[in-house]
């Protein structure tokens, strides 16, 4: 080998080196700034490119089972008599409702959300985002006992793992507490709560059919036109809730000013906003008509920022204050339709040939059968929650 040929390979060697080096150094600095701050719920956006699918679940499965994956595990564990259960994790964490919740708290952390998908981000990889996650992480029983399930975290480095294992096992750990049955997490109980919620739709669009049907019909008792009175008043009330909706979402879509607000009646009387706006105009009318002094000035226009910020404070909570009404109106409204449904159907002898009675009768049954089922299947996955155990690996 001649000297200079021996030089030149010194310098190469040193310069992947130290080019190494350096790329290790920032990604550790990278994960030990952001590691703490992981927690958040802003709400992820998907892309998805059908004409590479088929590259894409290639490359997908060569990441997914390369041996260059760091792995990073936890142990979700029930009680012994409760294994039978542990099924139901395995299709809760793997779940689209918890996907999309890694996803938000990713999103409102976008270093450690580039940190997790960096591998990712070039032209020949551009899966959905929720799928990205989904082969991230797995969730099987343990060998060793039954009663427990192993989450296996994959990440291309021991960083970025850890760091995704700390999203999954925090963000799996809230959700089960916070989840509702009006917003499960389980995916089966997600979808009989869409079933449920479409027949609901049915079942109501058909009361009222019958209920115009039979308005005025000298066959209705006390009880009957007491109710329909009633269910008139709450559609008058709801309506005036959704027009003051309408009216104020106009408003901000068209900015408008302030004062504007002052012609939503119900939102105008509500806590301080008229108040509010009242004094906003005075202090604009002010550093508008008169001469005032540079101190002065300052004062009114620092005391004008303070009110803009707390009637905008006000006007969020009479918002709510409104949408809440609302939806108190409306499942008023269900209530009575069912009350009147429910009389109508008592009235077998008079209803039992009309089509659209026999069609409603069979929509309450499934509807009936269906609540029964979720009411059943959530009950199981709330006694799956309970004397449940978090173990990161050691």
């Amino acid at each position: 080998m001649q000297p200079w040929q021996s030089v030149l390979l010194i310098i190469s060697t040193l310069i992947i080196f130290g080019a190494g080096f350096y790329y290790d150094q920032i990604e550790k600095d990278i994960a030990i700034a952001y590691e703490e701050s992981i927690i958040g719920s802003p709400k992820p956006s998907f892309t998805h490119d059908e004409n590479n699918s088929s590259v894409q679940i290639k490359k997908s499965e060569e990441l997914k089972n390369s041996s260059a994956w760091a792995e990073s595990n936890f142990f979700i564990e029930l009680p012994k008599e409760k294994s039978r259960l542990i099924g139901l994790h395995r299709e809760a964490i793997k779940g689209s409702t918890f996907l999309s919740s890694i996803l938000s708290t990713l999103n409102s952390n976008p270093t450690a959300k580039e940190m997790i998908f960096s591998p990712f981000l070039n032209d020949v990889f551009i899966e959905p985002e929720p799928e990205i996650i989904r082969s991230l992480f797995s969730a099987t029983q343990s060998t060793e006992s039954s009663n427990q399930l192993v989450v296996i975290v994959r990440g291309h480095s021991r960083k970025s793992s850890q760091l995704l294992q700390r999203v999954i096992f925090e963000n799996y750990k809230r959700e089960i507490q916070k989840e509702t049955s009006d917003k499960p997490l389980l995916p089966r109980l997600v979808t009989q709560k869409k079933e449920i919620l479409l027949l609901q739709k049915s079942y109501l669009k058909l009361a009222e059919q019958i209920n115009e049907e039979n308005q005025g019909s000298s066959s209705q008792s006390i009880e009957e036109i007491a109710l329909k009175s009633e269910l008139i008043q709450i559609k008058t009330e709801l309506n005036s809730h959704v027009e003051d909706l309408m009216g104020i979402e106009q408003i901000y879509l068209d900015k408008n000013k302030y004062s504007e607000f002052s012609t939503i009646h119900s939102l105008a009387n509500y806590g301080n906003v008229r108040e509010f706006i009242d004094n906003i105009d005075q202090l604009k009318r002010m550093l508008a008509n008169q001469k005032l002094e540079a101190i002065l000035t300052k004062e009114v226009t620092k005391n004008l920022t303070k009110l803009e910020s707390s009637l905008d404070h006000e006007l969020a909570k009479g918002i709510e204050h409104i949408k809440n009404l609302s939806k108190s109106a409306l499942a008023k409204k269900i209530e009575l339709q069912k009350k009147i449904v429910d009389l109508e159907m008592k009235k077998n002898d008079i209803h039992s040939l009309h089509p659209r009675f026999k069609l409603l009768k069979s929509v309450k049954k499934e509807l009936d059968q269906k609540n029964s089922d979720f009411v059943s299947d959530f009950q199981k996955w709330q006694i799956a929650k309970k004397g449940i155990l978090f173990k990161k690996a050691s």
